[in-house]
């Protein structure tokens, strides 16, 4: 896996763009849902969710490469 990729990817502004889009989006959802669309509100929860998970995934990788890439080499 190519950590510098992923970085690049995380770091990336449309990317950023794109992520932040579909929050918005689930959170309006969420906010112009009607009192009886429960249902619609816990996809639009669980899909922020899983956007939130996926980039911090990704940000855990990408972290974790750059740690690799600074430590000390012995030997």
């Amino acid at each position: 896996m190519n950590t510098q990729n992923i970085k690049n990817i995380v770091d990336d502004d449309d990317f950023k763009e794109v992520i932040q889009s579909i929050i918005d989006s689930q959170v309006k959802r969420i906010l112009n849902s009607t009192p009886d669309q429960s249902e619609e509100r816990e996809q639009a929860y669980q899909r922020i969710a899983c956007v939130n998970e996926l980039i911090a995934a990704l940000e855990s990788i990408a972290v974790t490469g750059e740690i690799k890439d600074k430590r000390w080499n012995i030997l």
